[in-house]
C-alpha cells in the first residue's frame, strides 16, 4: 500500500461505513501500519503470530 492510489482505494471505502465494529486491513508492507480514522493498518505476519 505505498501507492496513495492504492492507501486510497483500501482505506475510502473502510471510512464509509458509520458502525462501531472494529475496521482491520492485513498488509505485508511495513510503511504504512498504524491507525488512519480508527482503522487499524497491522502486518499481516504479525496479526498471525502475536506476541
Amino acid at each position: 500500500m505505498t501507492a496513495e492510489e492504492t492507501f486510497a482505494r483500501e482505506i475510502v471505502p473502510l471510512r464509509n461505513i458509520r458502525d462501531n465494529y472494529e475496521k482491520i486491513i492485513l498488509t505485508l508492507d511495513k510503511v504504512t501500519l498504524g491507525n488512519y480514522d480508527g482503522i487499524r493498518i497491522i502486518h499481516l505476519p504479525d496479526w498471525l503470530l502475536p506476541q
